[in-house]
């Protein structure tokens, strides 16, 4: 899949550029032709998400190994977060409970991984509201979770938020492929990740947990040769 996906992509990538080029060209002309404005900006726009989603297929793509080594997972959580845009509206708890941070795992993959699902809640929550989160550990597993208290995921699309292409966002601000990603990601840890939600608030306050667990040091066995 990795490589189909990467095939499709670059053949893609080629004429997709031109045409992007070019709609760009004409949109920064377009006030000779105000008439046009409207259409050329529906090219660009469209044009641009086409590339968001060549983009995600090659990063999907590339991950098809795991460059594990020995890092802190509390620097990879803290790290995970940095990049993330956030509102002053917006308070990020941090709620570590590690024994020991050494853990084996590819930095870089773990981070876009987090980084996504805490981008997604804060898009979720409308920029306001409260993100938690947590860490805790055994012996042989860390187990990540990132919290929000948006709206909430129903049940009906709760199943499907893994699956690739799959978005609840408008057209234009999402592929559909990063939670897909991140799903990949994990189970090439050798881990689990997992979604829970509340949409109703007479059960409680609402909003979206999703849970990760990796193991602390990476084995291999038959299922991953």
């Amino acid at each position: 899949m990795g490589q189909l996906a990467a095939g499709i992509a670059h053949e893609v990538n080629n004429p997709l550029g031109v045409v992007i080029m070019y709609a760009h060209l004409l949109l920064e002309e377009a006030d000779k032709y105000p008439e046009l404005t409207s259409d050329l900006s529906m090219i660009t726009d469209h044009a641009d998400r086409a590339k968001k989603i060549v983009s995600g297929l090659l990063r999907f793509a590339r991950q098809n190994k795991v460059d594990a080594k020995t890092v802190s997972i509390t620097e990879v959580l803290n790290d995970a977060i940095i990049p993330v845009e956030i509102s002053d509206r917006i308070i990020i708890n941090k709620e570590y409970s590690i024994s020991d941070p050494v853990v084996e795992l590819d930095r870089e993959q773990i981070i876009q991984v987090l980084t996504n699902i805490v981008n997604n809640a804060v898009t979720a929550m409308n920029d306001s509201g409260t993100i938690t989160v947590s860490a805790s550990d055994s012996d042989t597993d860390v187990t990540i979770s990132v919290s929000d208290t948006g709206p909430g995921i129903s049940e009906d699309i709760r199943g499907k938020v893994f699956e690739p292409f799959f978005t609840t966002k408008s057209t234009g601000k999402g592929t559909g492929l990063g939670l897909s990603i991140a799903y990949g990601i994990v189970k090439m840890h050798n881990g689990s990740i997992s979604v829970s939600s509340n949409t109703d608030p007479e059960k409680g306050e609402t909003g979206t947990k999703f849970t990760i667990k990796l193991p602390r040091f990476r084995g291999v066995s038959d299922e991953h040769i």
